[in-house]
């Protein structure tokens, strides 16, 4: 499989489950025991797997595989069934991209109570992913609640949390949650060295660091444009004086090259230089540096807001963004 491939893959492609050693140890242990829960609440950061986890739980209940293993080939027929999205006994639902929906409907949670309403078509269990409840408002959290409180017995929900403090109580404590940790430095150092061997171990340790602890930041990060944008970001704010290239900088962004969006890059840069900036403040520097910075950071946040609603001119925001990134970095 190739670098490029493999950046691509979506959980539900993705057969490279990292890390999570403890979290596979725990649902193997309570399948051999028999004594899988009804509802799990996957939680912890973006990017770090959860996905990728449950999609491999899934498969992994699908396919009634040996107890030792909690992988299932690519090739077997529930694999190819899950990846194709045509799994009967699989319901996954999140926003639909197609639609650019960037919530859940009530509709779509809907169908779990007529999914469930069914037993098992090829398998000893009915299976329901939630990517993520984050997209959910109260009343389709209240119509997932209610199959929860009475759930049938061959029937697991896989709900996937990036803010775990903003799931209602109610759903929280109907499920077994189990939390996932940041990936560890070292693993993320030798996939990022596999996928791009050219680049320099400075470079490689300075992604690594911006990705807190995320695959899929780091994903992000490594697109070639990514690196680029980055680059320019990182000597912004290294050497914390602003000069006239800002302004090519800025037109070598909003440049169309029939590649990938170049504008949404150069936002999740800059949003992780922003937040390790603000972590190095907070460990080093004074009080007032402390609040300056995150209010700096909130002008930023809700500048990225303001254009994404408001549709602002795309140049005079990326030179904002830069301007209040230079501020914060002069903060240390």
């Amino acid at each position: 499989m190739t670098a490029t491939s493999l950046e691509k893959l979506s959980p539900r492609t993705n057969y490279d489950l990292i890390g999570h050693n403890e979290n596979i140890n725990f649902i193997l242990n309570c399948y051999k025991k028999k004594r899988l829960h009804q509802a799990y609440l996957f939680s912890g950061n973006e990017g770090i797997g959860k996905a990728t986890f449950a999609y491999s739980f899934a498969r992994f209940l699908l396919s009634d595989t040996s107890l030792d293993s909690f992988s299932v080939n690519k090739n077997d027929k529930v694999s190819r069934l899950i990846e194709s999205n045509t799994h009967p006994d699989l319901l996954v639902i999140e926003p639909n991209i197609e639609k650019k929906d960037r919530f859940i409907s009530i509709d779509q949670a809907r169908k779990c109570s007529e999914f469930f309403n069914h037993t098992p078509s090829i398998s000893k269990w009915r299976v329901c992913i939630i990517d993520s409840i984050d997209f959910m408002d109260i009343s389709t959290s209240n119509t997932i609640l209610k199959i929860l409180e009475e759930p049938p017995s061959y029937c697991i929900f896989l709900i996937i949390a990036q803010k775990v403090d903003a799931v209602i109580g109610t759903i929280r404590s109907r499920c077994v949650e189990i939390r996932f940790k940041d990936i560890e430095e070292d693993i993320l150092i030798r996939k990022l060295k596999l996928l791009r061997p050219e680049l320099l171990d400075s470079e490689i340790l300075s992604l690594v660091n911006l990705s807190d602890g995320s695959f899929g930041a780091l994903n992000n990060l490594i697109e070639e444009n990514s690196i680029e944008i980055y680059k320019t970001i990182e000597s912004i704010a290294s050497e914390k004086i602003i000069n006239s290239s800002i302004y090519s900088f800025s037109d070598f962004i909003l440049k169309e090259d029939g590649g990938s969006n170049k504008f949404n890059l150069f936002i999740n840069c800059i949003i992780f230089k922003t937040n390790s900036l603000i972590k190095s403040i907070v460990k080093s520097s004074t009080s007032f540096a402390i609040n300056e910075g995150l209010d700096l950071r909130d002008k930023m946040l809700e500048l990225i807001r303001q254009e994404r609603v408001f549709k602002l001119n795309r140049k005079q925001t990326i030179i904002n963004l830069i301007l209040n990134l230079n501020k914060i970095a002069n903060l240390e």
